[in-house]
């Protein structure tokens, strides 16, 4: 049992974080009708810097994590501005320039950081006994943590304030909010750099976890891009469901099947999905 649980708290404590990473994909797709393929590449290369502004540079790590992910807020506003936005009105260009960027991205990061896993140091250090039954990392724990804060304030952002109120005209009527006044081109770059600092984040946060390689961006790709289809297209509430359902199943079944196997149940819950509800759980049916 006690076994069980740990699996179990590893699966929650991976799927908050996924859950960051799809918002910041599902932003991106809701607003500009943008399929970003460089969004693991966005969350390798916070990992690095939070990797080096630590190591290298000798800042602590409670500063290297918000800069880093400040630094992959600039980069998605850069993005936008010199790559994304020329495309706009035809996604197949967008998707193409994603997709070669998320190529180019990977090998800067082989050229710039090598091949090798690099793991920034953790903010905290030994465990907690959970329930009296394991002993759980405390800095899994805080991650755990500052994952929640962190869907907290983008529910706030999002739900509550003028930005997410503009954000979610445009994702619903892009012309007639431009009508109302609202600056669609600012709100598309802030909402890119915004969905490229939620993967910074999310890559800040499991660094410290899990070392980040170059070659990792791949899986986080298709796990956010396997949450926001679970969860339903432009769900906020999707993409938190649907980022602890696949936490939790990839973490049991690597645990009682095998490590090997642990992105194959990402691809089997995306075929499932597709087939039988590609609406998504929490998606509109169209």
């Amino acid at each position: 049992m006690a076994e069980f649980l740990m699996y179990f708290t590893n699966g929650l404590v991976i799927g908050v974080i996924n859950a960051i990473s799809a918002i910041g994909v599902s932003l991106i797709v809701g607003i500009m009708r943008v399929i970003n393929f460089a969004h693991g590449e966005l969350y390798i290369f916070a990992g690095y810097f939070s990797y080096h502004l630590s190591l290298t540079f000798g800042l602590s790590p409670i500063l290297a994590m918000p800069l880093s992910v400040f630094f992959i807020f600039l980069i998605g506003i850069l993005m936008e501005r010199l790559l994304i936005r020329p495309t706009y009105g035809d996604e197949m260009y967008s998707l193409i320039i994603t997709f070669v960027l998320s190529i180019v991205l990977q090998n800067s990061a082989l050229l710039i950081f090598g091949p090798y896993p690099n793991k920034p140091p953790a903010l905290i250090s030994g465990s907690t006994q959970i329930f009296g039954l394991f002993h759980y990392g405390n800095q899994r724990l805080l991650s755990f943590g500052i994952s929640i804060g962190i869907l907290l304030f983008v529910f706030y952002l999002i739900k509550k304030t003028w930005f997410g109120k503009s954000v979610r005209a445009i994702s619903q009527d892009r012309e007639m909010a431009s009508l109302m006044g609202i600056d669609h081109w600012r709100i598309n770059m802030i909402s890119f750099g915004l969905g490229a600092a939620l993967a910074g984040s999310a890559g800040v946060i499991i660094a410290p976890i899990f070392p980040v390689t170059p070659t990792g961006s791949s899986a986080i790709s298709l796990t956010a891009f396997v949450v926001v289809v679970l969860g339903g297209m432009g769900s906020l509430k999707g993409c938190v469901v649907g980022g602890l359902i696949l936490g939790i199943l990839e973490n049991l079944g690597a645990a009682y099947v095998s490590t090997m196997y642990r992105h194959i149940f990402a691809f089997i819950i995306l075929i499932l999905v597709l087939v039988f509800r590609p609406w998504g759980l929490f998606g509109q049916k169209t």
